[in-house]
């Protein structure tokens, strides 16, 4: 069994144009649709469409018409006042992706120790909990330290824990020590290992960007570089870390070493939760008892499979291609 929480569900809508994003101009839309999103949902999907067990716990309001759409995947709902934000996501002929996303309703501290304890209930006895995707508003960035607290504590058999967040939430997380696996992007990675930097001083906003961008630049003429950054957290912080790269592929670290895949040839036509699709791929192959290699490369067919389908669609064993995904040691 996985087990995904999603705090802040979204109402997916995705517009396809024939051109390029115009800012300013009128465009035809070639095609819309609209999709039951989230980033916990999204791994949700992937896993139930590849046939495994899977629980999605969520808010949700008994009259939000997102549970019109999903439906069909096993929830675990806890009832809320709002309704679930719905996100934008603008995908042209060549696959740029503009995502325009709005914050979601306020969670009350009732709603959230509710759904604390629906994912404790839940996650006893799973193989894996994944935390995934921003907070909403009312929601303190350590909130996902309080789950991970009160699954390790109050589960009789507590399940391995991924985080898949960004920004204060993510740094909150990696610092409690709790967590066996992060599955961040480059961008995010950076963002993370520049806001855990507290020794001699935490680094002033000017100087923090400086860096990142130095470490942007790095990273983009070699992505190899991304080993420099995991062993800063890997794995006296965190157990792992699945790092996507985008087109470049994925970088695996975890105590046995570190290692880079790329992808086989993708046309890509939208990336939206191509990210939650290597994760759900990843999960998928350490239910089925891959290796470190066999893990990676699950993650690069499962991402790569979303990039190259239209709007918000997820990967399906059938969508998954047949290339060869190349495993290099970077250790």
């Amino acid at each position: 069994m996985i087990v995904t929480l999603t705090m802040n569900p979204a109402l997916d809508r995705t517009i396809v144009l024939d051109e390029p994003l115009q800012p300013g101009e009128v465009q035809l839309a070639r095609s819309a649709r609209e999709d039951a999103g989230g980033k916990g949902v999204n791994v949700a999907r992937v896993v139930a469409a590849a046939g495994a067990p899977v629980t999605a716990v969520l808010p949700l309001a008994s009259d939000d018409p997102y549970g019109t759409l999903i439906h069909q995947l096993p929830l675990r709902a806890v009832p809320v006042a709002g309704h679930a934000r719905a996100n934008l996501a603008i995908t042209d002929a060549d696959g740029e992706t503009t995502k325009i996303n709005l914050p979601g309703a306020a969670v009350s501290a009732g709603e959230a120790a509710a759904l604390i304890d629906a994912v404790v209930e839940a996650a006893d006895g799973a193989a894996w909990l994944a935390l995934c995707g921003s907070l909403p508003p009312g929601v303190a960035s350590d909130f996902y330290v309080d789950v991970m607290l009160a699954v390790r504590a109050r589960a009789s058999r507590p399940p391995r824990i991924a985080v898949d967040t960004s920004g204060p939430a993510l740094v909150e997380a990696v610092g409690c020590g709790a967590v066996d696996l992060i599955k961040p992007n480059d961008e995010e990675l950076i963002e993370l290992v520049l806001g855990s930097m507290r020794t001699p001083r935490p680094l002033a906003p000017e100087e923090a960007e400086r860096r990142a961008e130095a470490l942007r630049r790095e990273v983009a003429s070699d992505p190899a570089a991304v080993r420099q950054l995991v062993g800063a957290i890997v794995p006296h912080q965190v157990r792992a870390a699945l790092v996507t790269l985008g087109g470049a592929g994925a970088v695996l670290a975890d105590a046995d070493g570190v290692r880079i895949a790329t992808p086989p040839p993708t046309d890509v036509r939208s990336t939206v939760g191509a990210g939650d699709s290597a994760l759900a791929g990843y999960l998928l192959a350490d239910l089925a008892g891959e290796d470190a290699a066999g893990r990676l490369r699950s993650a690069i067919r499962h991402g790569s499979a979303t990039a190259a389908l239209p709007g918000t669609q997820l990967a399906t064993p059938a969508d998954l291609p047949a290339g060869d995904v190349p495993v290099r040691d970077l250790t």
